[in-house]
C-alpha cells in the first residue's frame, strides 16, 4: 500500500494449514506442492491406463506406459522449499530458463519482448479520480466496525473478487501534523508507527507529486498471513481548501520483479485525505479508502475479519503517532 494497510488455484486441503512445529496456522500461499508419486524409474505402474490395453505377449514399451508429470495442488505461482519463487521457471525440454531483465527466455533462447511502458502518471491521475468518487458516493455502503477513533464500512468492489473499505475518523491534530505521519515518501515516519508497514522505498521519482513506490509488510493476524509486498505508484496532491491526498494503485516496474520471500498483493484504487475542519484548526478529519488484494490463498473469511480490524488499529496507532508528534 502506498497509503493502504501495506498493510490468497486450488490448496492441497481446503482448511488453513497447520504448523508441525508450534501449532500455528500458516498462510497457504507458503506450503510446499503436493508431492509427486514416486515409483522405480523403468518399472510400468500398474495405474497407468497404456499398460492395461498392451496385447497378450507383445513387447512392453516404456514410453507406452510412462505416467504424466504429476500436477501441482497449487496452479497460481508455484512454490520451492516452501516458499513461493519470485518467478516460476519454465521448463522446456530438459533446459530451465529463468526471467531475465529484458524479457522471458523462450524455449528457443530467444528474449520475449518486455512489458510495455506504463503511464505511472495517468494512472496515479486516475486513481485519486476514483477514490474522488468514492468519497462523493455514500450509497451502498455497510457498516462493519465502530471505535472511538474511526468507523470503518464496506462495500463490494468493482475493480476485483474483494472489497473497497471506508474508514472516517477525526484527529486531534492540524492537518499538517498528520500528513507529516502519513505521507508517502522515503525515511518518512510512517514505518515508525505503523505495525503494517516494514519497509517503504521509492523506486521511481516520476515528477514532484508521483512515484514508484515499493510496501513490505510484516506476517499478520498470528502469522495466517505471511509477508507481503506491493508495488504502487502514488500521486500526492493538495486541494485549494487545505485537503491534502495521497492516491495509490497497484503497477509494475522493471526494477520490482516479485521476491521469493513475500507474496505480491495488489492495492487496487485507494487512499487518504486529510481534510480541515472549519473553526477547529487543531482537528483533522481523515477519510481513507482501502481496496487490496492480498493474493495467495487464504480463506475469505480470514480477509474479511483482518481488515476491518487492521484499519482500526491503523487509527489508533497514527493518534499515537501524532501525540508524539506533537510533544
Amino acid at each position: 500500500m502506498s497509503l493502504l494497510l501495506t498493510f490468497f488455484t486450488q490448496p492441497c486441503n481446503s482448511a488453513p494449514p497447520l504448523d508441525a512445529e508450534d501449532g500455528a496456522f500458516r498462510d497457504e500461499s507458503l506450503q510446499p506442492a503436493c508431492p509427486p508419486l514416486l515409483r522405480a524409474v523403468g518399472t510400468p505402474s500398474i495405474s497407468d491406463e497404456s499398460s492395461k490395453i498392451l496385447a497378450p505377449g507383445a513387447p512392453w514399451r516404456p514410453e507406452a506406459t510412462q505416467a504424466p508429470s504429476p500436477r501441482r495442488c497449487l496452479s497460481r505461482e508455484p512454490t520451492r522449499g516452501g516458499r513461493r519463487e519470485a518467478a516460476a521457471p519454465q521448463v522446456r525440454g530438459r533446459r530451465r530458463h529463468r526471467p531475465t531483465g529484458r524479457g522471458l527466455l523462450t524455449g528457443g533462447g530467444r528474449a520475449a519482448p518486455p512489458c510495455p511502458a506504463m503511464d505511472y502518471a495517468g494512472l496515479a491521475e486516475a486513481a485519486a479520480a476514483k477514490i474522488g468518487q468514492y468519497r462523493q458516493d455514500p450509497s451502498g455502503w455497510r457498516g462493519c466496525r465502530s471505535t472511538s477513533e474511526v468507523v470503518v464500512s464496506w462495500r463490494p468492489s468493482a475493480e476485483f473478487s474483494g472489497n473497497v473499505y471506508r474508514a472516517e475518523g477525526t484527529v486531534a491534530a492540524c492537518p499538517e501534523d498528520v500528513w507529516e505521519c502519513i505521507k508517502p515518501v522515503a525515511g518518512g515516519l510512517r514505518t515508525k508507527w505503523d505495525q503494517n508497514v516494514k519497509d517503504f522505498e521509492v523506486v521511481e521519482a516520476v515528477s514532484d507529486a508521483v512515484s514508484v513506490c515499493r510496501t513490505t509488510t510484516p506476517s499478520a493476524f498470528m502469522r495466517i498471513i505471511s509477508p507481503r509486498e506491493f508495488v504502487d505508484v502514488v500521486l500526492m496532491k493538495q486541494y485549494e481548501d487545505g485537503t491534502m491526498l495521497s492516491a495509490a494503485t497497484n503497477v509494475e516496474h522493471p526494477q520490482c520483479p516479485p521476491q521469493p520471500n513475500f507474496v505480491r498483493g495488489l492495492n487496487y484504487p485507494c487512499g487518504c485525505f486529510c481534510i480541515p475542519l472549519p473553526g477547529e484548526p487543531d482537528k483533522t478529519q481523515l477519510l481513507s479508502f482501502f481496496q487490496t488484494d492480498l493474493g495467495g490463498y487464504l480463506p475469505q473469511t480470514v480477509v474479511d475479519s483482518f481488515f476491518p480490524a487492521s484499519i482500526a488499529g491503523f487509527y489508533s496507532n497514527l493518534t499515537k503517532a501524532v501525540k508524539a508528534l506533537k510533544a
